[in-house]
């Protein structure tokens, strides 16, 4: 709705007119998000259906329950040392078609897991159980027809045309996670935000370490979910590997610097 607003502010001439945003973008990405007006909301699959591409940065030495740094961190890596080279190797590995499950925290999920369960269930808190692979209210046992299974979604089919590893950087503890509170803290809506800060806090403060981040770009086929391609990436290096930050420069013809502001 706020793009909506954004875009109707910045168009005057399009006052009256039917208007919708044709995509979505994760809450800690940024970039181009295409809008439509009059006739062209009716073309919006012909929009959605348009290549993408990404300048993005991944914190090697995590995984986490979202893929990126706004989820609770499932596994820690101490990672001494990184060679550019394997990580160079295994981007190249990614290019080409392949299959790619949704993000357990994706609109596609919650959209399933919303029609599975009844309007008086409510839930405020939900655990993740992988071994059975269903939502469950945390303590609270579950009705056998509200389980909700993550294999009832096939995964997509997707193309990654091009996926380039542009280097390494270095963020000293209290450095990562003033950027870490600096991200999280602009994102709106509730997204357990003071929960995932606190326990960045402390894992990161008074560590002393050095924690790696990675440099990327990648021009993919619409549908493709970057922080599942660095989850996977990071299964593949072995040591893990999340999303930091997320910046779409293009959709199809329409490019990050032709936007409106």
């Amino acid at each position: 709705m706020e793009c909506i607003q954004r875009f109707a502010k910045a168009t005057p001439e399009l006052k009256g007119q039917k208007m919708t945003y044709l995509g979505r973008l994760d809450p800690l990405a940024e970039g181009v998000l295409l809008m439509a007006s009059g006739d062209d909301v009716k073309k919006k699959e012909e929009f959605l259906e348009l290549d993408k591409e990404y300048d993005f940065v991944s914190i090697f030495g995590f995984a986490t329950d979202t893929y990126d740094v706004l989820g609770k961190i499932l596994r820690l890596e101490k990672l001494s040392d990184l060679d550019e080279n394997q990580i160079r190797k295994v981007a190249a590995v990614y290019e080409g078609e392949r299959d790619q499950e949704y993000p357990l925290y994706s609109s596609k999920i919650i959209d399933k897991m919303r029609k599975k369960k009844s309007s008086r269930e409510q839930l405020s808190e939900r655990d993740w159980r992988e071994s059975e692979g269903i939502f469950q209210q945390k303590n609270t046992p579950v009705a056998r027809e509200n389980l909700f299974s993550f294999e009832e979604i096939p995964p997509k089919k997707i193309t990654v045309h091009k996926l380039q590893f542009h280097g390494l950087d270095t963020l000293k503890d209290k450095e990562l996670f003033g950027r870490l509170l600096m991200d999280i803290s602009k994102v709106k809506g509730d997204f357990r935000q003071s929960q995932i800060l606190s326990l960045w806090k402390e894992i990161l403060i008074g560590s002393d370490r050095d924690y790696f981040l990675g440099r990327f770009s990648a021009h993919v086929s619409s549908g493709t979910y970057i922080r599942g391609l660095v989850n996977d990436m990071g299964k593949t290096l072995g040591f893990g590997a999340i999303t930091l930050s997320i910046r779409r420069t293009r959709v199809g013809d329409y490019k990050i610097e032709d936007s409106i502001k």
